[in-house]
């Protein structure tokens, strides 16, 4: 275990998570270090959780290089850590907490700059055309598996995989590297992961993230302010952090947030040409049927996109799932403009 050279008492667990972090940051772990670090992990289930929590921290670095006083603060930070380093001095160096976390942030802000050659020279795409399904292997191992009419952008640098979801839905089996976070940023939200697996969707109106095994934080990016992004729901809300088998949905607009239990074979239908719904809004249902529709549907109005769909359809089998919906619900469809446009008996209705 990580002490304090000052009382020799053990530190927080947030402070020996900073400690490896810097650690890790700043060479290559010997092997006694590495056998130290894995058991440290082992020895409590907060150590996991407070070096997750540590490692969320580097997303932050992002809004630190736009800030106008960067420069200055990157100077500050040097100093920082060559006065932590305590160069000849065997009373000072790393034997104060306090001074470990400074040079940790100074280790973050070279990140920054050593990692910027790698993203200006752009991330590479993926993306799926209507109907179409695709898996990617990504170059650490980690799979993508994408949905129809889906986007996602990857970049790599030495301390960061970073992925943006544009648009669909997407499942991602990660590869296991703590000295790594695998973020994946939909609507200005981020999900955070070091090995585990979860999808990511974006519709019009929500992201939705299921976790399937692992741990992930999902963190928010306050709009417009160059700042650290703040975990939905804060840090220390048990009732926040997403378990295997649920699903976190966050509504965009309002940015209400909610977690239920999920069915993940249901959930994982659409991998083999089958979308499920249990209680979805038809406007939301349709969302999904569009990225397989070669005609696309549009909902005329609010009654109608209200109506809950239950049951499970071929994807692409949109006239299937045109009569479903008609069959049961007072809907009616019609042709307009090269789409099939789906209006509430009530809407339809000629006026008097």
């Amino acid at each position: 275990m990580i002490h304090s050279a000052d009382d020799d008492m053990p530190l927080a667990h947030e402070e020996q998570a900073a400690e490896w972090c810097w650690r890790i940051a700043d060479r290559a772990l010997s092997e006694s270090e590495r056998d130290e670090f894995d058991a440290w992990l082992r020895a409590d289930p907060r150590h996991r959780e407070a070096f997750d929590e540590m490692v969320t921290v580097w997303k932050g670095t992002d809004a630190i290089a736009e800030m106008p006083g960067f420069l200055s603060l990157r100077a500050k930070a040097l100093t920082t850590m060559e006065a932590a380093r305590g160069a000849g001095d065997p009373r000072s160096g790393w034997r104060r907490s306090r001074q470990r976390v400074l040079a940790l942030a100074a280790v973050l802000v070279l990140m920054v700059i050593s990692g910027a050659w790698y993203l200006a020279s752009g991330p590479d795409v993926y993306a799926t055309g209507i109907g179409e399904r695709r898996v990617v292997r990504l170059d650490d191992g980690s799979r993508v598996s994408l949905d129809a009419s889906s986007r996602v952008t990857v970049a790599y640098s030495g301390d960061r995989r970073t992925l943006v979801l544009e648009s669909g839905r997407a499942k991602f089996d990660v590869a296991k590297d703590p000295l790594r976070p695998f973020t994946v940023t939909a609507g200005q939200k981020t999900v955070v992961a070091t090995g585990t697996a979860f999808s990511v969707e974006l519709l019009r109106d929500q992201m939705r993230v299921l976790l399937y095994e692992g741990h992930v934080a999902v963190l928010a990016h306050p709009a417009g302010q160059a700042r650290a992004p703040e975990r939905i729901g804060g840090s220390t809300d048990a009732g926040s952090r997403l378990r295997p088998g649920q699903e976190l949905t966050l509504t965009l607009s309002s940015g209400a947030t909610s977690i239920a239990p999920a069915d993940a074979v249901r959930s994982l239908s659409w991998e083999g040409g089958r979308l499920t719904f249990i209680d979805e809004p038809l406007a939301r249902a349709v969302e999904r049927v569009n990225r397989y529709a070669d005609t696309p549907i549009i909902v005329g109005d609010a009654t109608a996109g209200g109506y809950p769909v239950n049951g499970v359809f071929d994807a692409g089998d949109t006239r299937g799932f045109i009569s479903g919906v008609t069959a049961i619900f007072p809907v009616s469809a019609r042709a307009e403009g090269g789409s099939i446009r789906l209006d509430s008996a009530a809407k339809a209705a000629p006026e008097k």
